[in-house]
């Protein structure tokens, strides 16, 4: 199994809830470093991204250290790394100012991860490459699709102040997609109508569904995700809680190990189910430790991922959901 991952590494500065700041590398480093500890051996995940020259050999270093990556397609670009300061306001909403931005990838570049099993693209700067490389990409590529909408709804000045700005040409990039990944902030502004419930998710979710992707999934921070999946022509639903008993000491990266999880979880199973809970068994280890790390446990709790949610308690193992 190989899973490619596009998307920026950033000099991430962060200011806690507590007051606290801290400083590591950040974007897709969190991706590889879940991949890194749940992949099985002769597994590997390929981190494709291109990196300040300011700090290219730092950044390669922490990449080096984890397991089951392949850091061939990290490669130096002129400038600085992409710097990122996130500035926590809730325990599922943050700040972010994003300055000195990865060159956008062109179509012919992506060439490079046609041989992986997936290839998850994570918008960390919203630009890391356009609509039309995406199609052309698509064309050549038969394995799945992952896109994390994360970024594509901001816009960042010369300064690197945000503004947000919506996904609202979402439909557009659907039909080009097998699995979209999106919290609750960032479908809301993907429609022109208000957001608020599960169920209101549920039914947004469909709709991207019905415009092409296989899967759609909203996380919703400390409440857990959903997702919606079309199988035989019928939608199913499943709404997950977060992983039990959970103790949130860092939530940041949670977003980009669920899709290391989820990813995980589709490309061994073939259930959307499944794959919702091994993504939300990794987010919900990640946000117990500060940092990224290797996550220990992981491996023992996706032996049986459905076992830790109560969803699935009393339903046959190939259950797929509630039908929607």
């Amino acid at each position: 199994m190989k899973m490619a991952i596009l998307g920026a590494v950033c000099f991430d500065e962060i200011f806690t809830l507590e007051g606290e700041r801290r400083e590591s590398f950040g974007g897709i480093t969190y991706n590889a470093a879940a991949f890194a500890s749940i992949l099985e051996a002769g597994d590997v995940a390929f981190p494709f991204t291109k990196i300040g020259e300011d700090q290219f050999e730092a950044a390669l270093a922490e990449f080096k250290k984890l397991p089951s990556i392949d850091t061939s397609g990290i490669v130096p670009c002129q400038g600085n790394v992409t710097h990122v300061t996130l500035t926590w306001r809730t325990v599922s909403w943050r700040d972010e100012a994003v300055r000195h931005r990865m060159p956008p990838y062109a179509a012919d570049e992506l060439d490079r991860v046609l041989d992986a099993d997936a290839v998850h693209f994570n918008f960390i700067n919203g630009s890391e490459l356009d609509l039309d490389a995406f199609k052309a990409f698509r064309t050549k590529y038969a394995g799945l699709v992952s896109l994390d909408v994360h970024n594509l709804i901001s816009r960042f000045d010369a300064e690197g102040k945000r503004e947000i700005v919506g996904f609202p040409q979402w439909r557009d990039w659907a039909p080009y997609i097998d699995v979209l990944q999106c919290n609750e902030f960032e479908i809301n502004t993907m429609f022109d109508r208000d957001l608020k419930t599960r169920r209101e998710f549920a039914e947004a979710a469909r709709e991207v569904c019905q415009a092409g992707p296989r899967v759609a999934t909203v996380t919703l921070g400390p409440e857990g995700a959903l997702t919606v999946h079309r199988k035989d022509g019928s939608f199913y639903l499943v709404d997950i809680d977060a992983l039990p008993p959970i103790k949130a000491v860092d939530t940041t990266g949670c977003g980009d190990s669920f899709s290391a999880g989820f990813l995980v979880g589709m490309l061994s199973s073939d259930e959307p189910a499944t794959a919702l809970a091994s993504g939300s068994v990794v987010a919900g280890l990640n946000a117990r430790y500060r940092g990224i790390g290797q996550l220990a446990e992981a491996k023992d709790y996706l032996r049986h991922p459905r076992s830790h949610f109560k969803v699935f308690e009393g339903k046959p193992g190939d259950w797929p959901g509630e039908p929607f």
